[in-house]
């Protein structure tokens, strides 16, 4: 029987790397990128925000047949204003007390989300779990069990792509994925130089673009398209099946950095 070890160092073989791990890693996620990808990043990283608005009204226009609604917002204080509206005109699914999950994330914090829907005797809750903190990993439980009965859930994203209408979000710690698939509507936030053309683009800056967090690599990549849907039954289709039923994109189009 092959062990995992022995099968991971065949296919590690097959592909060309040597050396410890730690090495190994390096030469894939730092190795200077060759033509077709470099041309790729200087594409994505040299446009004017004329380009970037360009490919926002390409994202609304692909989002409609999806059912995801793209609503485009000047400033953080504008789209927090917007988010509480929808708080305050939606009702939980499963009656209860209203929720929010949210992330733990600079961008979703600038929103101020817990104190505008104070007013609502809302709650907001985000995950805290951090790598090797004995008791943020003792409160995961607790912190699912917010998510689960949470009516909506609020998140960043790290990409979005123009052509499919499809959201691209690194798990991480304070990011957990279960706010954008456990509460019945997913309200994600982004800026307008978060939105890139295409899946070569999303490729191209994964490997290449930035610093792979302290803790190491992700371990999960999410792509959403819109709300859960499903038409296994007679061919009619129903939103929710297996997640959200609603998805809520609102970008901010001030926060563009060229």
């Amino acid at each position: 029987m092959t062990t995992q070890s022995h099968f991971i160092g065949r296919v590690t073989a097959a592909l060309g790397y040597t050396g410890a791990p730690e090495q190994r890693r390096a030469t894939v996620f730092t190795a200077r990128p060759g033509r077709r990808h470099g041309e790729i990043l200087k594409r994505a990283r040299t446009r004017t925000d004329a380009d970037r608005f360009m490919l926002l009204k390409e994202l609304i226009v692909q989002g409609k047949p999806l059912n995801l609604k793209v609503i485009s917002k000047k400033d953080p204080s504008d789209t927090a204003v917007a988010i509480a509206a929808l708080v305050e005109e939606k009702s939980p699914e499963w009656e209860g007390p209203k929720s929010v999950a949210a992330w733990r994330h600079p961008l979703i914090d600038s929103l101020a989300l817990p104190e505008i829907l104070a007013r609502q005797k809302v709650p907001v809750y985000s995950p805290r779990q951090t790598i090797g903190d004995p008791e943020s990993t003792n409160n995961l439980s607790f912190s699912r069990r917010r998510v689960e009965t949470a009516f909506i859930g609020i998140t960043s994203a790290d990409y979005c792509l123009a052509e499919t209408a499809t959201l691209v979000m690194k798990t991480v710690p304070g990011s957990d994925r279960s706010v954008s698939l456990l509460p019945s509507i997913h309200v994600a936030v982004i800026e307008l130089n978060q939105i890139i053309r295409n899946l070569p683009e999303l490729y191209a800056c994964l490997k290449y673009e930035g610093k792979p967090p302290d803790w190491g690599l992700t371990n999960c990549l999410t792509l959403i398209s819109g709300p859960s849907k499903t038409a296994d039954i007679e061919l009619t289709m129903v939103h929710g099946a297996h997640g959200p039923r609603e998805v809520y994109l609102y970008v901010i189009t001030q926060a563009s950095a060229a």
